[in-house]
Order: C-alpha cells, then structure tokens, then sequence
C-alpha cells in the first residue's frame, strides 16, 4: 500500500510540476478548495433537510431574543419561558449540530487522502514550499505567524500551503455555502 501512495505522490509531482510555485500553485491550491467546498455543500443538500434547519434556526434565534430580553428586565413570567424552553433549544442545537456533521463524515476519509497527498506536493527538499505571496510584511504586524504559516521573501510575505488553503477557504466558503443555499441563517427579526 505505500508504495502505491509513493508512486501515485511521484506520479503526480512530476506531472503537476507547474502547480508547484507561485502564481500557478495558488490558482491550484484554489480550485482545489472550491472544488472540496462545492463537494461538501452538495453532500450537505443531498443529505441534510435544508428547511427544516432554517425553522430550527429562527427557532434557536427567537429563544436567544427571548432571553436576552428576560435577562435584561428580569420579568419573572420570562425566565420561566425561558427556562422551560432550555432543554428543547438544546436538542435542537444537538439535532443541527448531527444534520451538518453527517455529510462531513462521508467524505472524511477522501478529504484526508487529498490534503495528505497535497501536503507531500508542497515539501520539497524537507521544507514547505511557498505557494502565494502577499504584498506586504506580514510578519511585521503578526510576527508568530513566522514558521508557522509562512516567512518573508523580497516580495513580501510568503504563504504555505496549509495559511493559503485555511485563508482561501475562509474566504470562499462562505460565498460559496450562500450560492448552494447551505449556509444556515434565521432571518432578521422583525
């Protein structure tokens, strides 16, 4: 089996050589993350009651509006509501909580093997490759961030795989769970 995982590695670092430095690995890196996102906001609406998610959330909302008023103008009548409606707030916190695990689980184990094999991509020689640079000293304003996610070049701040993907992947996933209609919000209280 490791040797097949060898291979493969090999096989596709030699092919994909072009995605292994700036500005081609961060297109890559990218689509790779659109591509895992896409995936896991699909299974999420194949797999999760989209409706019944949002009823639960304007649910849990109005609870939270309702207690924060109780709290505030300690109303008797209130708190007691409020208490009484504790324990079903919390299973349905639990319940959506499973919903949006359970398509996450699916595709744990594919997930795993793609970072694993992108991970080995992006060493070379026994050091993270730079992926994408900012154009500004980074490190300067947040200097932990040194080693850890990156290190400065002559252009700027430089990206490892894992900060690049983790700040794509904020970014873009949710745009995308607002396009696929998988990103749960209770609507504005009127």
């Amino acid at each position: 089996m490791q040797d097949l995982f060898t291979d493969f590695a090999i096989w596709f670092a030699t092919t994909f050589q072009l995605f292994q430095s700036p500005p081609f690995s961060g297109l890559f890196i990218m689509l790779v993350s659109v591509a895992v996102s896409s995936l896991s906001n699909l299974a999420m609406r194949r797999f999760s009651d989209m409706r019944r998610l949002q009823r639960q959330q304007l649910e849990v909302k109005q609870y939270q509006e309702m207690e924060k008023e109780a709290k505030r103008t300690q109303n008797e009548k209130l708190l007691k509501k409020v208490r009484r409606r504790k324990a079903y707030i919390n299973r349905i916190q639990r319940e959506q909580m499973s919903s949006r695990c359970k398509p996450s689980l699916i595709f744990l184990i594919p997930f795993m093997v793609i970072f694993t094999l992108l991970r080995a991509f992006y060493i070379v020689d026994g050091s993270e490759v730079i992926v994408a640079v900012i154009p500004f000293n980074l490190q300067k304003v947040l200097p932990f961030i040194v080693g850890m996610g990156g290190r400065a070049t002559e252009a700027g701040f430089g990206l490892t795989f894992y900060m690049f993907y983790f700040v794509v992947g904020l970014g873009l996933s949710s745009i995308l769970q607002r396009i696929m209609g998988t990103q749960v919000m209770a609507p504005p209280m009127r």
